[in-house]
């Protein structure tokens, strides 16, 4: 069996007097402990039950990311995100997921909030992605990741390598735009009337461009065009 489903494991486990008293070992990339899933107070959350309930491979099929790196983005973006209130909360970990597989997928919020490892409603799907959006774009962080070359060692780097790779002579970046479809303004907005957003294709759009370098890490991004709007260099 390719992944351990421990959502049809656990009920066998739990009625089994001998595995009852048996504790769980829960693996993560700086802890290593021993807890008992049956007992409240030390019941993991859902957020290591998606760790164990899939393979590796089937892990990264599903959100695009490894185990381990999905685990550093979890860290990276929760001193910018709201820990929950309430033991009902849905907590960070579980936000950072819903995200990810939304953004792997591009799939509707209804379908990535039934989901198994999400289990939470549309609307909730829709607030989760804007938050884990608004701290992906966090200042702190997305300059840590998204750059243009700043001064002539860095640039001549990048030249150098898309000569050595492609024998290109001064590229220092490629350059596309895209664009992402939005929800519709309002039609008597005064500063974003809804007809400017319009793109040529007839759908609603924000005309994104973004800059690579020869290795596809993106060093600048503008996301402020109206897809309707015809954008001048």
């Amino acid at each position: 069996m390719d992944d351990l489903d421990l959502y049809e494991l656990l009920p066998v486990l739990r009625s089994s007097n001998k595995l009852r008293k048996m504790p769980m070992l829960l693996l993560d990339t700086n802890i290593e402990q021993y807890v008992d899933p049956f007992i409240g107070k030390h019941e993991p959350s859902e957020y290591y039950f998606i760790f164990l309930d899939l393979s590796d491979r089937n892990f990264i099929k599903r959100y695009r990311l490894s185990k381990d790196l999905a685990k550093r983005v979890v860290t990276l973006l929760t001193p910018f995100m709201y820990a929950p209130s309430t033991s009902r909360g849905i907590s960070i970990e579980r936000k950072v997921i819903v995200a990810l597989r939304f953004f792997a997928a591009g799939s509707y919020q209804m379908d990535v909030g039934e989901n198994r490892h999400a289990s939470v409603s549309q609307p909730s799907v829709s607030r989760i992605i804007e938050e884990v959006s608004n701290a992906f774009s966090n200042p702190v962080i997305f300059n840590q990741f998204v750059n243009f070359p700043s001064n002539f060692n860095e640039l001549d780097s990048v030249r150098t390598s898309f000569f050595s790779k492609y024998g290109l002579q001064g590229v220092v970046g490629v350059i596309d735009c895209t664009h992402i479809a939005i929800t519709p303004p309002k039609k008597n907005d005064e500063l974003y009337p809804e007809h400017i957003y319009v793109n040529r294709k007839g759908y609603h759009s924000i005309n994104t461009q973004l800059i690579c370098d020869v290795n596809l890490r993106i060093l600048n991004v503008s996301a402020r065009w109206p897809g309707g709007q015809v954008v001048h260099p």
